[in-house]
């Protein structure tokens, strides 16, 4: 999908989808992959065995999508250690505020910010 057509199904999801809707994991992961945030061939099926696992209501939180994130950019095999120290310092970070369910109110511009800073750039894959 390219980049255009990303922010269109984005820019779709926000005009119908009303922003007090819970996400679901299950739809967190789906909307991570069809936006093509996540797009490493082995981190979407981790993605998708997760989402066969947890049963579909599951709610979604802001701390469990910056983990799920987190473990996922370290999967990638171009990961440094320095990579690795940002990314747990970064979750120590989180980790100090509160967690809350996600809403389409708050997950869709997240994956709005995620789509302006490359979610995948040209030569990697996120």
């Amino acid at each position: 999908m390219a980049k255009t057509d990303a922010a269109g199904l984005l820019k779709f999801l926000q005009s119908i989808v009303p922003a007090a809707t819970p996400v679901t994991i299950s739809s967190e992961i789906n909307l991570l992959e069809s936006l093509e945030i996540i797009s490493n061939e082995k981190a979407v099926s981790a993605m998708r065995t997760a989402a066969l696992l947890i049963p579909p209501d599951t709610p979604a939180t802001f701390r469990g999508l910056v983990n799920m994130l987190a473990q996922l950019m370290k999967m990638n095999p171009k990961i440094t250690d320095a990579h690795r120290k940002t990314i747990d310092e970064s979750l120590a970070l989180a980790g100090q505020g509160g967690d809350f369910p996600l809403t389409f109110g708050t997950f869709l511009p997240i994956c709005q910010k995620l789509l302006e800073r490359g979610g995948r750039r040209k030569g990697t894959s996120a």
